[in-house]
């Protein structure tokens, strides 16, 4: 359930899989990650509380809901990775959690697709401005993107 998917209906979509992004070969690469430490069950959630040292954190570090990661701990893993690819800040703004959806919402802004579906890939409001007013940021250079000196997985990286 989300804030735009009151019902928890979910929103099927397809995602064309970016080279510059890889996030099929990110997503398989975490989900070998999960395998390794036994939590690739069916009904498991894809993001999971972790230690530091790239463990299952016991669950009561989880939310009320189970073995989910709280959202503080999700910004929190993403800015240890920007500051481990060496770009804590992007454009003066520190890098958080939502800054992952600013980067395909301005992609879709240059490509002229317009607010309205925008919204429904981003999952704001069909009314919201949000895509606009925060979420458009391009004076961000693609060189500097930290996904793209991330490693795509396993322990022996960086994650």
């Amino acid at each position: 359930m989300s804030k735009a998917d009151r019902q928890a209906k979910g929103i099927p979509d397809f995602l064309a899989d970016r080279e510059d992004l890889q996030l099929v070969a990110r997503t398989r690469a975490w989900f070998a990650v999960l395998k390794e430490l036994g939590a690739d069950g069916p009904t498991q959630p894809v993001f999971r509380t972790l230690t530091v040292t790239g463990r299952l954190a016991p669950r009561a570090h989880a939310t009320r809901r189970g073995d989910r990661m709280k959202g503080g701990a999700i910004n929190e893993r993403v800015q240890l990775l920007a500051d481990r690819a060496g770009i804590p800040y992007i454009g003066e703004k520190k890098v958080k959690a939502h800054s992952l959806r600013a980067g395909p919402n301005t992609d879709m802004i240059a490509a002229g697709v317009p607010l309205r579906e925008r919204n429904r890939r981003g999952r704001w409001s069909p009314e919201s401005n949000t895509a606009d007013t925060v979420y458009d940021r391009p004076h961000i250079d693609p060189q500097d993107d930290p996904l793209s000196k991330v490693p795509l997985g396993g322990f022996g990286g960086t994650i």
